[in-house]
C-alpha cells in the first residue's frame, strides 16, 4: 500500500483491540514494502496536504471521542498533514493514559 493508505490503516490499527499503549511500536504496517509503525507512517504524510477521505475523517472523528480541540483542528484542515498530527496526539494520549494508571 502507499503511504494514505497506510495511514488510513494506522487509524484503523489504533483503533483496534491489536493495538496495546503498552507496546504501542509493536504493530507495524506494510508501506510501500517497509515496515512502519503508527509514528512512522504519520511521519510520511505530515506534509501532504492532500484531503482526507470522509471515511477517514470519520474514523478520525470517532477515535477522538469528542475532543473539542482535535475535532475544530481537522474541521479546520482535512489534509493529510492534519490528520497525521490528530492522529499523533491521541496516540501519545492513549499511551500517556495507560502509563499514569499503572
Amino acid at each position: 500500500m502507499d503511504r494514505r493508505e497506510g495511514f488510513h490503516a494506522a487509524v484503523i490499527k489504533l483503533r483496534s483491540p491489536e493495538w496495546s499503549p503498552a507496546f504501542p511500536d509493536m504493530n507495524t504496517l506494510n508501506v510501500d514494502g517497509e515496515y512502519w509503525t503508527i509514528r512512522q507512517v504519520c511521519d510520511l504524510v505530515k506534509d501532504d496536504d492532500g484531503v482526507l477521505p470522509d471515511e477517514i475523517v470519520d474514523e478520525l472523528k470517532d477515535a477522538m471521542h469528542g475532543v473539542r480541540r482535535l475535532l475544530e483542528l481537522l474541521g479546520r484542515s482535512r489534509t493529510y498533514a492534519t490528520g497525521s498530527q490528530c492522529l499523533l496526539e491521541l496516540l501519545d494520549n492513549r499511551i500517556k493514559t495507560f502509563r499514569t494508571k499503572r
